[in-house]
């Protein structure tokens, strides 16, 4: 079957190749085509299934219409829900996103920010790993635009959307603390990670505050390799410690302690409280406290940003962005 052109379209409509052609580039605004041909135009061009020549536009443009995004972990349900939704509102930009994790690792890090700027994509979303400064540094010296999700960089000009993770962790800590807990666990992924971080010191805040020591053999962070044996010998040393309540400072952490708590007779006789609420939690037999994080707005919010740098190439402006989260209590709706 032939492929349908911009001219095909124009002659079903009676219009000229260059209506057509200045509508499906997303510049009929600047010209004087009505908003009534424009949506003919857009609507045709979908009934006939057209399809840009990506590398004539490219060639013509100076852009790929694709962006790059590396994650931690695209298996985690976090950032699979993140990536579903900057993916569907890319498309309605016309772009198109090429994903990676990284593993946590700064060498497959690196790795994937070569390829993608071998891809000559237009903007690269990160959500960076430790030690991934050099990499970053590169993209900021070749002028990519990108965007930091999840985590902020301390010290490099890069604009960065996360949640409130002090608010969040203190306000989950308050909550223990206001049902008479008094030795609350703390279970991290790589406390070093500045979200990780930013969690524990709302941790730790909402205890000084309350007259609450910081007993730091209560508090574990487990490293990505070996993953599910470093949570079990982790949850082990807090249940010998005595806790009698866990915060849990990501989703993954938290749906592998409950694999590892069920070892323990008494785990139901503690209270959980966890930072997001991945959809694992509703077969837990036991009560978690969440805080849901805004995933769809954390993708929007990271586009909007994105996309100022790709179309507005003297947009420097760098943007340190905080959204505010939801507590999720069972049984309340």
């Amino acid at each position: 079957m032939a492929r349908v052109s911009i001219k095909d379209i124009a002659e079903k409509l009676g219009v000229s190749s260059a209506t057509v052609s200045l509508v499906l580039n997303e510049k009929d605004k600047d010209s004087r085509i009505g908003k009534e041909v424009a949506e003919k135009v857009r609507q045709t061009a979908i009934e006939m299934n057209y399809r840009p020549n990506m590398a004539a536009r490219s060639l013509r443009t100076g852009k790929t219409k694709t962006l790059g995004l590396i994650v931690a972990d695209i298996s985690n349900p976090f950032f699979a829900k993140l990536a579903r939704h900057i993916e569907n509102i890319a498309e309605v930009k016309g772009y198109q996103v090429m994903f990676g994790s990284s593993d946590e690792s700064s060498a497959k890090f690196e790795g994937l920010i070569h390829l993608f700027i071998e891809k000559n994509v237009d903007g690269i979303i990160v959500v960076p790993p430790q030690d991934s400064e050099k990499a970053m540094m590169e993209l900021v010296k070749r002028k990519v635009p990108v965007v930091s999700v999840d985590r902020g960089i301390e010290g490099l000009p890069v604009s960065s959307i996360q949640i409130d993770n002090i608010g969040a962790s203190f306000q989950l800590t308050n909550i223990l603390l206001e049902q008479g807990c008094k030795r609350i666990g703390f279970m991290a992924y790589n406390i070093n990670l500045p979200n990780i971080k930013k969690r524990y010191e709302g941790y730790a805040k909402a205890l000084e505050m309350n007259g609450v020591l910081v007993d730091n053999d209560l508090v574990r962070s487990v490293s990505f390799e070996n993953f599910e044996e470093n949570v079990k010998q982790a949850i082990a040393a807090l249940m010998a410690k005595k806790v009698d309540s866990v915060v849990f400072a990501t989703n993954r952490v938290g749906v592998q302690s409950l694999i590892a708590l069920r070892e323990f007779k008494n785990y139901r006789d503690l209270k959980y409280v966890s930072i997001d609420n991945p959809d694992e939690y509703i077969f837990a037999d036991i009560d978690i406290t969440c805080i849901e994080q805004p995933v769809k707005e954390l993708g929007e919010r990271t586009l909007d940003i994105l996309f100022k740098y790709i179309e507005n190439p003297k947009y420097k402006i760098v943007e340190s962005v905080t959204l505010q989260t939801n507590i999720v209590v069972p049984g309340e709706n």
